[in-house]
């Protein structure tokens, strides 16, 4: 008994964690769309998710005023793209391929 009863509780203890790290950029009370529902769901959605927005804030603050408008209208965009996502067959991997394209598209701007 004792066998089984410690993997089952392990295997809850991680997925209570790793409900806890999944803590996005963005306030998950309040999310109405599939895809940000998701990376509220998921630690390394999540992760990704405020390593874009601390290098978005980072970018941001370097470019100058008169392309702030057309770096933050792109963000605007990449955003309704990941937003997209909820038709893709594989919703989770379509959002993790968005964000790691975005961090790579602002690392090289």
């Amino acid at each position: 008994m004792r066998i089984i009863t410690f993997p089952i509780l392990f295997t809850c203890a991680m997925a209570s964690l790793s409900a806890q790290a999944a803590n996005p950029s963005f306030d998950c009370t309040n999310t109405t769309h599939e895809a940000e529902q998701m990376i509220c769901k998921d630690a390394e959605l999540a992760k990704l998710d405020r390593r874009l927005a601390t290098l978005y804030s980072s970018v941001l603050k370097q470019t100058s005023e008169q392309d702030r408008k057309t770096l933050k209208a792109e963000q605007r965009g990449w955003v309704k793209g990941r937003d997209d996502c909820w038709k893709d067959s594989d919703m989770r991997g379509c959002i993790a391929d968005a964000y790691q394209s975005r961090i790579r598209q602002l690392k090289d701007d």
